[in-house]
């Protein structure tokens, strides 16, 4: 009897430690998304990139202002694209952002990875985008449109760079005032490597300064950490949280 119970159960433990194992990384989100409370909710889902642009020889650093959110600063990034089909976000049920569940889609965000589905899918899609399958894989395409493509940078010297990965940074099921629901953030940082004349164009734009009206700020390391950019004592725009990623912080 003791044999067979064990023969029976065997397979079912092997199974649930390949499970376990495969989502170990994720494990506390696993078991609230697959059999806790999270499991029948909407979760919105905002995965993105961010550049930190140090201005050589300081603490400085070049930001751009949103285009969606009135006059706050931010990293050079944005969202992932995902290319391919919609049959695999489909048969997650997934919804897209709008002006009710999100930030509006447009012709720009269209395909962003910021979308709502339901919580027993969480770790599909986790999985779905650490597999690096059907997306967009580097951050070239943001530091084109939001710096080259708007003359903040040269494009003659910065048509190809050099970049390293920092990190990656992720808030699960953290709730949100804003959309007023849970979500999961993932960012991932990467660094402007600037060779001898790119360093020499960065210095000469951080000597110049801000231009608000063009979209840009050089800003302190303290004014990050204080969310705030300052000018002549005066708040002029605020940064957005997850500017803090760039300088080692967390938010």
């Amino acid at each position: 009897m003791a044999e067979l119970l064990t023969t029976l159960i065997k397979p079912i433990l092997t199974t649930s430690t390949k499970i376990v194992w495969e989502n170990r990384s994720h494990l506390a989100t696993y078991f609230k998304t697959k059999f806790g409370s999270f499991k029948n909710k909407d979760i919105r889902f905002s995965i993105s990139y961010l550049f930190k642009i140090q201005i050589p020889n300081t603490n400085k650093y070049l930001l751009v202002k949103n285009r969606r959110i009135e006059n706050q600063l931010q990293p050079v990034g944005g969202a992932y694209k995902r290319y391919g089909d919609d049959s695999l976000f489909n048969k997650w049920g997934y919804k897209p952002d709008n002006k009710n569940n999100g930030l509006n889609v447009d012709e720009k965000s269209a395909s962003d990875l910021r979308f709502m589905i339901k919580g027993k899918f969480v770790i599909e899609v986790m999985n779905w985008f650490e597999s690096m399958q059907e997306r967009e894989t580097n951050p070239n395409r943001e530091f084109k449109e939001e710096l080259l493509d708007t003359n903040i940078l040269d494009t003659n010297i910065f048509q190809n760079i050099n970049y390293k990965h920092l990190r990656r940074f992720s808030k699960n099921l953290v709730w949100s005032e804003f959309f007023s629901c849970h979500e999961i953030l993932i960012f991932d940082i990467y660094e402007l490597i600037p060779n001898e004349e790119q360093k020499k164009f960065l210095i000469e734009l951080g000597k110049n300064g801000s231009n608000l009206n063009n979209d840009y700020a050089i800003v302190e390391c303290d004014n990050i950490e204080q969310l705030r950019y300052m000018e002549n004592e005066k708040q002029v725009a605020r940064i957005g949280q997850h500017t803090k990623l760039i300088i080692n912080k967390t938010f």
